[in-house]
């Protein structure tokens, strides 16, 4: 194996200038240093690359070979290195960024940073597993419920709320619930988390003493809304996913006033680095001033 490519670079130099004086005269070193590295080179390939006397330096055939892969790779080496500059001082590149799949909490808030970098190419990836950001090359996340990781860097962003609701249909079929015991009567659809497994726990005074129905479960949130607004039971949803609906009337709420703590953290979630290419600080930036 090639040990470095330094090694590389030294002979290519002293190839083009044929002298180990003005090669190291060019490099910042002595003669002797890139005689050394010379032959640390030749050692390596296990070929004589250079023919060398007292009065010239030549190329041998293996000498003429290497160097065309050399000049090549040297090249190739550069190219890399602008490529890698230009992406943390311009904002080139692309980003993949994991969401909580939470009907209109964040479908329109990338809309301004979409615009505002044409340039950048972004995946998102909306999923309710608490993905390695690492391992699967993420650039950010934004976590609902969950402490951040103490292995990752967080930010709290805020809070959102959810709230009972059935459609006035149901109500009208069924009767309103009046007090947290009254839900024993009804048809009530829950949400089992995807990560744990765990069905929701509805935030109502009293409700661990009660064995709540459970008519309906599901793992999705556009499911659940579906079958509320269809008239088959009451929900636990988060508001801003239904606010549309409670304006227009389509559904309404149910015991807002026994709930004792409907809201949930939001986090933006990334890795720890030592440098962040300059695409990646954008949206850490613009993720960190989202308003909810």
């Amino acid at each position: 194996m090639i040990d470095s490519l330094s090694a590389i670079s030294v002979f290519v130099k002293v190839a083009q200038v044929r002298s180990f004086v003005s090669a190291g005269r060019a490099l910042g070193l002595s003669a002797s240093a890139v005689g050394k590295r010379v032959t640390s080179l030749e050692n390596s390939v296990g070929a004589r690359l250079l023919q060398r006397n007292t009065r010239r330096i030549s190329l041998t055939y293996e000498g003429e070979l290497f160097l065309n892969h050399a000049v090549y790779i040297l090249e190739e080496v550069d190219n890399i290195q602008k490529e890698i500059l230009s992406s943390t001082e311009n904002p080139v590149g692309k980003l993949k960024i994991s969401i909580a799949p939470i009907p209109n909490l964040f479908s329109e808030k990338f809309n301004d940073f979409l615009k505002e970098h044409r340039e950048i190419e972004i995946e998102f990836d909306f999923t309710e597993q608490f993905v390695d950001l690492v391992g699967g090359n993420y650039d950010a996340a934004l976590r609902v419920g969950n402490d951040p990781d103490g292995n990752l860097r967080s930010h709290y962003i805020g809070d959102i709320d959810s709230i009972i609701v059935a459609s006035p249909n149901y109500l009208k079929s069924y009767g309103h619930p009046k007090k947290v015991e009254d839900l024993l009567s009804h048809s009530l659809i829950h949400y089992r988390s995807k990560n744990t497994g765990i069905i929701q726990q509805w935030p109502l005074q009293n409700i661990k003493s009660l064995h709540l129905p459970k008519t309906i479960i599901c793992n999705d949130i556009d499911t659940r809304i579906k079958l509320v607004l269809s008239g088959v039971g009451i929900a636990y949803l988060p508001h801003v996913s239904i606010k549309n609906y409670i304006d227009s009337g389509e559904l309404c709420t149910v015991l807002d006033e026994y709930i004792i703590d409907a809201s949930t953290p939001i986090y933006v979630i990334w890795p720890y680095a030592h440098r962040y290419s300059l695409r990646q600080r954008l949206l850490i930036d613009y993720l960190k001033k989202l308003k909810l």
